[in-house]
């Protein structure tokens, strides 16, 4: 067994292990493309993929369409949509299977025996949609909903004034509307999904260099040649994690370079609409950014030791990642406010701030204070437990 008596780090052969590693990695050439050009392109995608969502909404909400069976049978209401300037346009005849399967937009059923009811006040209209199918169907919902509630105001005022009745009699509080939420806030909404895939992007992009330093390693036979190096294995240890983090941080480089690119120099007129980012903003998303992918990449490189092949190793990461990806969505799951707490749990802690940069709200020195002493943390006890382990056999000799 050997000594685990502790020894000053050696920095030289820190930076000699880094340099090999880094060669060694880089030589892979269609791998090392690939994961770059993928992060220089994330960006553009997501950013392009975006707008078109925008316009998509916005195209579909200027047309003013709505589908509408029966509408004959409603001369009031289709006099009202006219001086609305809604089209009416007749559903497909098999729009409910369609819309079960997300390829047909809410209808509204009108039955003949519409205007006899409505001149008893007990008209009845059926709103046919599925709510699962958001993508196709949430925005047509809200239009036709918010069409009947006008259509049924204007009815109901005009009956009251026939009677001679005030109408304001039905309306004892008024509402008085005022959004305090920012063109900034309410893009950040839907902008979340931003700093949601640079995070992931900085966990998953290093995963192949943090298995193959570990458990590649054991795989191939070449962990025990280069631990018999008269070189202490802490040395051994910070020197691939200083390869890995350095991969990790080019990596969110490019990405961030890829969406200030993008919103430079394509011309995306929906998206410059609703989203401007500042150099200002994009130094916090550094900030945040930098240290996490180095520090979960080397929590990374800790689980994939236990691993006697990369395969192995690969399954474990796996786990990893998706309990990182899933710890985001909890807040939404939950309707937990933003608090501080939450700068305690990585990745939630990092998203919740990026956030905030993107809503432009007004952060302060804890916002990256906390994050950044918790990457230190898991950094320091991912290489502390690593260099552990690389002093038991059973894992040096292990590949059985």
């Amino acid at each position: 067994m050997a000594n685990l008596t502790r020894k000053p780090v050696n920095f030289a052969a820190v930076l000699t292990v880094w340099k090999k590693e880094l060669i060694d990695h880089l030589r892979d050439r269609r791998t090392v493309m690939m994961v770059f050009m993928l992060s220089v392109l994330m960006g553009p995608l997501l950013l392009v993929g975006l707008s078109f969502f925008i316009s998509n909404i916005e195209e579909k909400a200027e047309k003013k369409e709505v589908f509408i069976l029966g509408a004959a049978n409603a001369p009031q209401l289709s006099n009202f949509l006219a001086r609305q300037d809604f089209t009416i346009k007749d559903p497909k005849p098999d729009f409910r299977e369609l819309i079960k399967e997300g390829k047909h937009d809410a209808v509204l059923v009108v039955g003949k025996e519409f205007t006899e009811k409505f001149a008893t006040g007990n008209a009845e209209v059926e709103l046919v949609y599925d709510d699962t199918r958001q993508n196709s169907t949430a925005q047509s919902i809200g239009i036709l909903r918010q069409i009947m509630r006008g259509f049924n105001g204007e009815v109901t005022n005009q009956r009251l004034m026939a009677r001679g009745v005030s109408p304001t009699v039905t309306r004892v509080v008024e509402i008085r509307n005022t959004n305090l939420g920012t063109p900034a806030q309410r893009a950040a909404a839907l902008m979340f999904i931003i700093p949601w895939m640079a995070l992931f992007a900085g966990i998953s992009g290093c995963t192949s260099i943090a298995i193959d330093l570990t458990a590649g390693e054991r795989e191939r036979g070449s962990l025990e040649p280069l631990l018999l190096n008269p070189v202490d294995r802490l040395s051994i240890v910070l020197g691939k994690w200083a390869a890995l983090a350095t991969y990790a941080v080019t990596i969110v480089a490019l990405i961030l370079a890829g969406f200030a690119l993008t919103l430079v120099l394509i011309p995306l007129p929906k998206l410059a609409s609703v989203i401007s980012l500042s150099a200002m903003q994009y130094l916090s998303f550094a900030a945040l950014l930098f240290p996490f992918a180095p520090a979960i990449g080397a929590l990374q490189m800790l689980i994939a030791t236990y691993g006697r092949s990369f395969k192995e190793a690969q399954t474990y990461v796996t786990y990893l990642i998706f309990v990182f990806s899933f710890v985001p969505v909890l807040p939404m799951f939950l309707q937990i406010k933003d608090a501080d707490w939450q700068l305690l749990v990585p990745m939630m802690g990092q998203l919740m701030v990026l956030n905030r940069v993107l809503r432009g709200e007004s952060l302060e020195a804890i916002h990256f204070v906390v994050p950044l002493i918790i990457c230190v943390i898991i950094a320091t006890v991912s290489i502390y437990l690593l260099n552990k382990l690389l002093h038991k056999e059973n894992i040096i000799f292990g590949r059985s």
